[in-house]
């Protein structure tokens, strides 16, 4: 039934994607709201864990793929948008927004493209483990792009908020090595990289909306 016995473990832990998006909307809710475009930087979450059960449930579909990856890449933008909102100026941000837009609607029109390729090749090979295709890319060199906004506007940053920050950024270091192994890949028996993954991804944006929420509502 299963292609590998990795698949059930990405299949069921998929759904953690969908909570990292739900939980922050639904405490954004419950206490306070965050501005509009962290809401909308929660609510892609879920519009990228979604089309992530149906890829893990299909794997090797290059339909499923362009949907998982798209809106992640969707989903990194979307981050983007947020934190220059907070930390750059109106002309900063709109001239960066100017840059990363386009470059992520070509990355979108390359995933387009690879549905329909001979052959789907990697950019990026860790031999047997793993390898980076460019729709990951381009996600991981967005998600770099709002790790430094984070770094550069760290000093309008409160400092009750900071330690939230440091494991953000500490998860998402953590995540992008896990990206790196196949979704096959299992270590020791009890260690599917790609489904530790998954849920290591919604512990970062849990912890990302506490950061967010001591920052904009508890500052001192």
């Amino acid at each position: 039934m299963y292609q590998h016995e990795a698949q059930l473990a990405n299949i069921v832990t998929s759904y953690c994607t969908c909570l990292g998006g739900i939980l922050p909307l639904l405490f954004c809710g419950l206490y306070r709201l965050q501005p509009r475009r962290w809401l909308f930087a929660y609510a892609c979450i879920l519009i990228t864990g979604i089309p992530t059960v149906w890829l893990h449930s299909v794997e090797g579909n290059r339909v499923a793929s362009f949907a998982d990856v798209g809106t992640n890449i969707l989903l990194a933008w979307a981050l983007i948008v947020a934190t220059s909102g907070d930390f750059l100026s109106r002309t900063s941000r709109w001239r960066l927004l100017s840059v990363i837009t386009p470059i992520d609607v070509a990355g979108i029109g390359w995933l387009i493209w690879e549905i329909f390729a001979p052959e789907k090749r990697p950019l990026i090979t860790f031999g047997s483990f793993g390898q980076f295709f460019a729709g990951e890319v381009f996600l991981i060199a967005n998600a770099w792009v709002v790790v430094i906004l984070f770094l550069v506007g760290r000093r309008q940053i409160p400092m009750p908020a900071r330690p939230a920050l440091w494991v953000v950024i500490g998860m998402f270091f953590c995540g992008m090595c896990m990206a790196t192994a196949a979704n096959h890949v299992i270590t020791v028996y009890i260690f599917p990289w790609h489904a530790m993954w998954h849920i290591t991804g919604m512990a970062g944006f849990l912890t990302l909306w506490l950061f967010n929420h001591i920052r904009f509502n508890d500052p001192a």
